[in-house]
């Protein structure tokens, strides 16, 4: 098994003419558990190799997707529409190299960005005239073949034409196309992930995290250069920052936080400059983030109440005392919350909450930690939705199928 060296992740957008709108995520799968073909958001995979499972050695120390034993390309299929049909696309995945050729992510002939060896991606724009036109990158970056995990990512913004590939948020290749040209993919069938990967025949877990959100272009009062979100492991915060190159008529900001990338709650607000012409920059922190995957984005508001919203960044911030197995986990199916053995409570209680705040259950915290060590519970009762469970002031996201 492989240790990784990332121990915090986050996305980046450098955008000065327009600020992208990253409205939703419509696809997310973590790999968490079996069967990898259940997707956290969006629609479940339909195909994937026999040997495909969740392995342990996943990025930042989670489980990740492992193409397995007997030696077989990944393949997973993804039903392409209507999830897929969007006029501005951003895909992002972890990955540590394991071969030398293979696709990660394709759609067709609309957009395939290939790799294992050597990034690159094809894409169709609309032409304007019903037509297409092809965007090639060419090799523009040597995949590392080491045991480390790198974000790799693509997306493509239909207001400014502009298309780009990074690597751990810097950016590695851009084209700026014709402003106000869609992506020119309506219809055009499934989409694969891992399609020719097959770890080598190596049973190492070597990707993670693949994440698809739509891109939608509005203009704002603002330029924003950046918005990151970084997880501080030594204190068990995440350090929040962004960096404005001007501002017009801005009242404040609010740093929003979600489990699933769909519900939202204010973390904090920060006055604005009002106007400025000069380049300034916002720091504050979350002292509560959730445990695993945490997202956040950055509400800017007018004076005169107009608002609009940042890309989504994420923080993966590993489970270290409780581990709730499967998660997401299936309605009418057993769910495991293990304890470690070196977990001492400050509480009694540990409760799980609906996404609405409404307490679902109560258990006995230390009486699990000093005697059971796991509780199995059941989901009969619990409908389809985020859940928490919180103790000690911390909380863990559960999703329920």
């Amino acid at each position: 098994m492989k240790n990784s060296s990332i121990v915090r992740f986050f996305w980046m957008v450098v955008f000065f003419l327009s600020w992208p709108v990253q409205s939703q995520i419509v696809s997310q799968f973590s790999f968490e558990s079996d069967p990898v073909t259940a997707a956290d958001i969006g629609p479940d995979a339909t195909a994937i190799s026999a040997s495909a499972y969740s392995g342990p050695g996943g990025a930042g120390g989670t489980r990740g997707l492992n193409a397995g034993l007997p030696k077989a390309n990944i393949n997973m299929v993804i039903p392409g529409s209507p999830t897929f049909d969007l006029n501005g696309i951003d895909v992002s995945f972890d990955y540590q190299r394991e071969e030398n050729g293979g696709t990660f992510w394709q759609r067709g002939s609309s957009l395939s960005i290939n790799g294992c060896n050597n990034l690159s991606v094809s894409y169709r724009v609309d032409d304007g005239g019903g037509g297409f036109v092809t965007v090639n990158s060419g090799n523009v970056y040597a995949i590392p073949n080491d045991d480390t995990y790198r974000n790799y990512r693509f997306y493509y913004t239909p207001c400014d034409g502009y298309g780009a590939l990074l690597v751990d948020g810097v950016e590695v290749w851009s084209n700026d196309g014709p402003d106000n040209r869609n992506m020119y993919w309506t219809g055009a069938g499934d989409v694969t992930v891992g399609g020719g990967i097959d770890g080598t025949g190596n049973d190492d877990t070597f990707m993670d995290n693949v994440i698809v959100g739509e891109i939608i272009c509005s203009p704002l009062p603002i330029e924003l250069v950046s918005f990151t979100a970084t997880y501080n492991e030594s204190n068990r915060i995440v350090d929040l920052e962004w960096i404005t190159a001007s501002e017009n008529n801005n009242d404040y900001f609010t740093v929003e936080r979600s489990a699933d990338g769909v519900n939202w709650e204010k973390v904090l607000e920060k006055k604005g400059a009002g106007n400025s012409s000069q380049t300034l920059t916002y720091s504050e922190i979350d002292r509560n983030p959730f445990i695993g995957v945490s997202y956040y984005r950055l509400k800017q508001t007018d004076f005169n109440g107009k608002y609009e919203y940042s890309p989504i960044v994420q923080v993966n911030r590993k489970v270290d005392k409780i581990t709730v197995y499967p998660n997401p986990v299936k309605k009418a199916e057993e769910m495991v919350i293990y304890v470690e053995n070196n977990f001492s409570p400050q509480e009694d209680e540990m409760v799980l909450y609906s996404a609405d705040g409404k307490i679902m259950r109560t258990f006995n915290l230390k009486e699990i930690v000093t005697e059971q060590k796991s509780l199995i519970i059941s989901t009969d009762d619990l409908n389809a939705g985020l859940y928490i469970l919180r103790y000690n002031q911390e909380c863990v996201r559960i999703i329920v199928k």
